[in-house]
């Protein structure tokens, strides 16, 4: 046990102090940064089983599945619930829009480099997981707009439905996307740590933690014994580009939002709100050096066959490979390395320094 402290502490030095000044004046810090740190794993290990697991093992595809209804809308939702700070285009553009541009080059030249037939096509970030970037860029654009509006959630979720019905929202510049995920991002942004309180304070919360688990098998059971993919619930394409109808392709979208959003109040009524082994993972920008890193990692051990080694064919070895990779990624150093060539670069294109402290 000894060991394990002297270990955590030589992992996350010069980020305890930060987690410490945090604590004093945001609510429920610690419970954020645990919800971003499962997300972040959530993505990381949803990216490599679709590599070959997903290929083999029935039962694995369907957790696939799943982790697909709700990993993205959860982590779009808690983006929105730190963006409630007047925005700054300049930083935005300097902490997202850059790191966008950079992410889909470094990915495009690693594919590249690996042999695959990808055009660097910039405006549509197509192959690389890009698009939360590109997606959380024009939402701080026109939150402080859009959150104005009344009823907005809803009628973004309207406007979604009616989204998929037509063929211009599509890859190009993650426009399907951004129309799919933003009743999310404007729900975390007009979400309030009074409804926090309230939901830790419900008795009943892992009955409804129940009641989602149950409606995610059902739907992930009725998508995979119709032979419906996975896309979706990705949000990338037009239902027909899915082969699915327009009627069911509604039908689906719906459900999708009901059981992401009893995902995400199931998970903030029931994560601990302290500091963790783990909770430093979630704080400052780290998230963000992890999910651009990790993708094109995965894409080049699958080039060179590793994910294709019987003994990483199963949940567990995958599990803690994705466990090893967000601890490495989310390290110190990683961190340092990020953050210093992001404002080196900004630094040569930009007269004025603007950072900002969430992700």
């Amino acid at each position: 046990m000894r060991l394990m402290v002297d270990i955590r502490s030589f992992y996350i030095r010069g980020g305890e102090s930060n987690i410490k000044s945090k604590e004093q004046g945001v609510p429920y810090f610690f419970l954020i940064n645990n919800i971003k740190v499962i997300l972040i794993f959530l993505v990381v290990f949803n990216h490599i089983i679709a590599f070959q697991l997903v290929k083999v093992n029935p039962a694995v595809r369907q957790l696939w599945y799943a982790i697909t209804v709700f990993h993205m809308p959860a982590f779009i939702f808690v983006s929105g619930f730190l963006s409630k700070s007047k925005q700054n285009v300049l930083k935005n553009i300097q902490n997202l829009l850059v790191p966008y541009i950079l992410g889909y080059s470094f990915t495009w030249a690693v594919k590249v480099w690996l042999g695959y037939n990808m055009d660097y096509d910039i405006l549509r970030p197509s192959g690389t997981v890009m698009w939360y970037v590109l997606a959380l860029f024009v939402y701080r654009l026109i939150i402080e707009a859009f959150g104005r509006i009344r009823f907005i959630v809803p009628l973004s979720i309207i406007f979604s439905l009616w989204a998929g019905t037509r063929n211009e929202f599509s890859t190009y510049l993650s426009a399907s996307r951004i129309v799919v995920f933003f009743p999310f991002f404007v729900a975390g942004y007009l979400w309030k740590s009074q409804y926090i309180t309230v939901l830790r304070n419900f008795r009943r919360k892992w009955i409804l933690m129940s009641l989602t688990l149950i409606l995610l098998y059902l739907m992930t059971a009725y998508m995979l014994g119709n032979n419906l993919p996975v896309d979706i619930f990705r949000g990338n394409h037009s239902y027909r580009a899915s082969n699915i109808s327009e009627m069911e392709g509604m039908l689906i979208r719906l459900f999708t939002y009901l059981a992401s959003f009893l995902m995400i109040i199931s998970l903030l009524a029931i994560i601990p709100d302290r500091n963790l082994f783990l909770t430093f993972i979630g704080s400052g920008r780290r998230t963000m050096g992890i999910y651009f890193f990790h993708y094109p990692m995965q894409i080049a051990m699958n080039s060179f066959q590793i994910l294709k080694i019987p003994l990483l064919l199963n949940v567990g070895s995958l599990f803690l490979i994705s466990l090893l990779m967000v601890l490495i990624l989310g390290s110190v150093p990683v961190n340092w390395a990020y953050n210093h060539v992001l404002r080196l670069i900004n630094i040569m294109f930009f007269k004025e320094k603007a950072w900002c402290t969430d992700e």
